[in-house]
């Protein structure tokens, strides 16, 4: 029985993984041939995706928008919407301004050193810990790190706010850096 995956017309375009040659028979056996494995296979990796999406099981981190988007449309339209719905506060300070980086008020700020997540939040164009404490980025990373030589750009994160996902400071570099036109 010839295995075809709807939509594909070329090998190339498939990537093969190890199935057991046992299970592929007993499926199409037992199935008098009704079933094709790797049709299952694909239906079951591409229904586990779109409840991971929908259900938010799994973290798809900065690309969670671009999976969403391929794999389950009806839930990015409908993330959209509320996107679209919700109304941000205006913010009554200033966004923290970092190099080509400009991260809005109100963004939470992470960083996890030697296996602790420490939380911190940009207001008025700083980030500030819960005593208060106003930091730049770089002095922020420095004082998690009990005043250690850290990489800022590597070892911070920053989620927007309305957002639920972290994105890793040196991806929001890449991004303004390309939007910047400085490579």
């Amino acid at each position: 029985m010839s295995s075809k995956v709807d939509g594909i017309k070329s090998a190339s375009e498939f990537v093969y993984i190890p199935f057991p040659r046992e299970l592929y028979h007993d499926i199409v056996r037992c199935s008098g041939g009704e079933i094709d494995p790797a049709r299952l296979a694909v239906d079951q990796v591409e229904d586990w995706l779109y409840c991971s999406i929908a259900f938010d099981d799994f973290d798809w981190g900065y690309r969670w928008e671009e999976v969403a988007e391929k794999y389950a449309p009806d839930v990015y339209k409908a993330w959209l919407k509320e996107q679209a719905k919700a109304v941000p506060a205006k913010p009554k300070s200033r966004d923290l301004v970092w190099k080509e980086v400009t991260i809005p008020h109100g963004s939470e700020v992470r960083m996890i050193y030697k296996g602790r997540v420490h939380y911190a939040k940009v207001q008025d164009g700083a980030i500030v810990d819960d005593e208060g404490n106003r930091y730049s980025p770089s002095r922020w990373a420095r004082h998690v790190a009990n005043d250690t030589a850290r990489n800022a750009w590597r070892d911070l994160s920053f989620k927007e706010p309305l957002s639920k996902h972290w994105i890793p400071a040196e991806v929001l570099r890449m991004q303004a850096r390309k939007e910047l036109g400085l490579g």
